[in-house]
């Protein structure tokens, strides 16, 4: 954060790793940013949206509504006011200014211009295609921008030029959070989670970046809140930043007492929204112990229609039910006072009610 910014720019950016989402001009309309709201991972009351520990940090879009489009300006102001930074490609800027966006601009674009803001701007935004020379790279660390776009050109390979990018940070002390902008193609969740875990997993599991942006090229239809909690999934799963509940679980074999999916299936329902709290399933006593030492809590089956529960590494509730075990899971959490209540749906649909009432009232 700059001594001059006129916002908190630090609200932009998480310091345990960042999701940006893509929005598109056409989610602000009034009919549809509710939805976008919730899609985003805010909460809302009386139709206006809250940051949650889900909720995408920024966003990034190439197209902004107009200036007279009142409707989608508003849905962007709301979020604005709530600490979230709106990203936008500065050309789009100078076209169409945005009071308090943040200006995206490539790295030579950036040095040409030696960071000049379009106006209304509030901070410099880089991206790096890594083609650029080692010289222009370290020019960074003078343009000082609030982030950096990682944004491979398609011409080159993903880790060879993003590890030859972050090297350069470290041989001249660059410390600019790097987010990883990655384009996908794919139409398939599970081509997408492959092609993330080892084009960008791997780079954030190595320290190499401070978070994820991704954007859908062509005809996949992903929607808002997939991304951001593929996102936030992979975050967690490099250890950055945990956002919902950890589960490790064994791959099954004979010895396994119950049904493992099922079972898992069944806790993850009724744990999985405890972040930092960490659950393992395990099928049965030989290995389970050893495989989940690292766990907070614990769920073993030890005889055939029984389980244990360990907290750590602890047993301390033997042989129960399977029918009661889940339950028994749960008291347990609430027992070492790591339980926290869902929030209740019917709650949060009768304050986006209200609030679109409000809306409609207003206009």
């Amino acid at each position: 954060k700059n001594d001059s910014d006129k916002v908190d720019v630090d609200l932009f950016l998480n310091p345990n790793g960042s999701v940006i989402s893509t929005v598109l001009p056409k989610m602000l309309s009034a009919d549809s940013a509710p939805y976008l709201y919730k899609e985003l991972g805010f909460k809302t009351a009386v139709g206006m949206p809250f940051k949650d520990i889900a909720t995408s940090d920024s966003i990034f879009m190439r197209t902004l509504p107009k200036a007279d489009d009142a409707q989608g300006r508003t849905a962007l102001r709301r979020m604005m006011e709530v600490g979230t930074g709106v990203i936008v490609p500065s050309k789009e800027l100078e076209e169409n200014p945005l009071e308090n966006a943040v200006a995206l601009s490539s790295l030579t674009e950036a040095v040409e211009s030696n960071g000049k803001l379009p106006e209304g701007a509030v901070r410099l935004a880089i991206e790096i295609d890594g083609s650029e020379d080692d010289e222009t790279i370290a020019k960074v660390k003078d343009l000082d921008p609030a982030m950096v776009f990682i944004s491979i050109d398609a011409g080159l390979s993903q880790l060879h030029a993003a590890r030859r990018v972050f090297e350069i940070f470290k041989t001249n002390d660059i410390q600019t959070p790097a987010i990883h902008h990655y384009k996908t193609t794919a139409g398939d969740s599970n081509e997408l989670a492959l092609e993330l875990g080892t084009k960008v997993g791997s780079l954030l599991t190595d320290g190499n970046g401070d978070g994820i942006l991704i954007e859908q090229v062509g005809e996949t239809n992903f929607s808002v809140d997939f991304l951001r909690n593929t996102g936030f999934s992979l975050l967690q799963g490099c250890r950055m930043r945990n956002t919902k509940t950890e589960f490790v679980s064994c791959p099954s074999c004979g010895r396994t007492l119950f049904d493992l999916q099922e079972t898992t299936a069944q806790i993850q329902e009724a744990t999985g929204h405890l972040p930092g709290v960490t659950v393992a399933v395990m099928g049965c006593i030989v290995n389970g112990p050893g495989e989940m030492a690292d766990a907070d809590f614990g769920y073993v089956g030890t005889l055939p229609g029984k389980v244990d529960l360990y907290y750590g590494k602890e047993v301390v509730r033997k042989s129960i039910p399977n029918e009661e075990a889940v339950d028994s899971l749960v008291d347990l959490i609430k027992e070492y006072d790591m339980w926290k209540d869902k929030e209740e749906e019917e709650a949060e649909e009768e304050e986006e009610e209200a609030g679109e009432e409000e809306e409609e009232a207003e206009e």
